[in-house]
């Protein structure tokens, strides 16, 4: 048989036809000079496959393959500016490097206040060791009454049971207590920072963030299964690279909901295609929207499913606000018409590392609010909550069961804080 010729393309990524009749890679273009990655010398590109096409054909020196999908018609891999892959006449993929981050660590005034918080500052409760689970912990009551929770259970009796959430993060502790009898197996855990199975926190700027959202998402769905995965380093700082392969990690280990609570400034196309691929497979998808207070909503949250060219009349992604415990919005977080959710964020109690437990502020603990929500109608209703609840094009998480905010916000924010989180009337109209 004989072998196609390459075509390259100067889109948002490079794009590689190949062959797959092909028995041995092709030979690559001539490299470019003049494409140098802005953020150090990899890059991110964008390979478009047949659908028998093979890893070999895109083997060359300097690259790493971080996800192979021909059956939906394309790659991602990470090249070195001495790897041969550029394309002619154009841009050459994206830059990898320092690209995401918790917001949290985006938003130095928010983030430290959370720290103080659970260390004792800012006359806060003190960081306390914690020896059991967190289910609805009390010091969260009046965040659980504002989003109807505890009613919400009746309505979600399995309470999350054998719904497997993925938490893309900085790792978590992995010997809490509050996770004990929730992990997923350790053969599925996944550590892409430091390239092993142990994604444990470590400690710096960003030490404690991953602990904290995992433990918010088990106080509202205690028996969903958490799949901990760490690409973020322990200053917060995160790589496309990363992000890509723990997205498609956690779909091929079964995570039915991912929580990103973590964002970049710039929209990522490799992660619009790892996005694609999991409304293809309805995986949901929670991020959170910012602590920049502003409306430069952060992406993956920033992403409107019609910016999306989702191939399904339905987006998974899910983005989320914070409000405080009156439904006003809270200073920090970001807003915007592509808003979809807001959950309470501020002074949520949760579990922080080395057993321990304490207060956090953050979209970051707003959004996994939203995705133990997802567990728990997904333990219920499995795919029929998915085929039943995204009949259209996702506008909102809880459609008309949410509660319209804007009355108690200023009209500045107008249609840009989507609908206020309310569990039961989710749960109760869903089934």
């Amino acid at each position: 048989m004989t072998r196609s010729p390459l075509r390259w393309t100067a889109l948002a990524t490079l794009t590689l036809l190949l062959a797959g009749c092909s028995t041995s890679p092709p030979s690559p273009p001539t490299t470019d000079a003049t494409a140098a990655s802005s953020a150090g010398n990899t890059q991110v590109v964008r390979i478009a496959l047949a659908a028998d096409a093979t890893p070999d054909q895109v083997a060359t020196p300097g690259t790493q393959l971080l996800a192979w999908h021909p059956e939906e018609g394309f790659a991602l891999v990470v090249r070195s500016q001495s790897s041969g892959l550029s394309a002619q006449g154009g841009t050459s993929g994206e830059a990898n490097a320092n690209r995401f981050a918790p917001p949290e660590v985006q938003g130095s005034s928010v983030w430290a206040g959370g720290r103080t918080a659970w260390s004792g500052g800012n006359g806060s409760a003190s960081w306390q060791k914690l020896t059991g689970n967190l289910k609805a912990a009390s010091e969260n009551k009046v965040s659980w009454k504002q989003i109807n929770l505890v009613d919400a259970w009746s309505h979600a009796p399995k309470l999350g049971q054998g719904i497997k959430v993925a938490v893309i993060d900085t790792g978590i502790d992995l010997n809490h207590p509050a996770f004990l009898g929730n992990l997923a197996p350790a053969s599925e855990w996944k550590d892409f920072v430091d390239g092993d199975s142990t994604p444990q926190e470590v400690k710096g700027t960003a030490y404690g963030h991953g602990t904290g959202v995992a433990g918010v998402i088990l106080q509202i769905a205690p028996k969903a299964i958490l799949l901990p995965i760490r690409v973020l380093r322990p200053d917060g700082s995160g790589d496309v690279s990363t992000v890509v392969q723990a997205m498609d990690w956690a779909m091929k280990k079964g995570a039915r909901v991912i929580n990103l609570s973590l964002g970049s400034d710039t929209p990522s196309p490799a992660l619009n295609d790892m996005l694609r691929l999991a409304a293809s497979r309805k995986v949901m998808v929670v991020a959170s929207s910012g602590n920049s207070g502003d409306e430069k909503i952060t992406y993956p949250a920033g992403n409107e499913s019609k910016l999306l060219f989702i191939p399904i009349p339905n987006s998974y992604l899910i983005s989320v606000g914070s409000v405080d415990a009156n439904d006003v919005k809270s200073s920090f977080s970001t807003y915007g018409m592509s808003l979809n959710l807001t959950a309470p964020g501020e002074r949520i109690y949760t579990a922080m590392p080395d057993n321990g437990a304490g207060y956090w502020s953050g979209t970051s603990f707003a959004a996994p609010m939203a995705t133990g929500a997802l567990a728990l109608a997904l333990a219920e209703n499995g795919t029929n909550f998915l085929t039943g609840f995204l009949t259209g094009p996702l506008t909102t998480l809880l459609s008309s069961d949410g509660k319209n905010i804007d009355g108690v916000n200023f009209s500045a924010y107008r249609n840009m804080l989507g609908k206020r989180l309310d569990l039961a009337a989710f749960l109760k109209d869903t089934f």
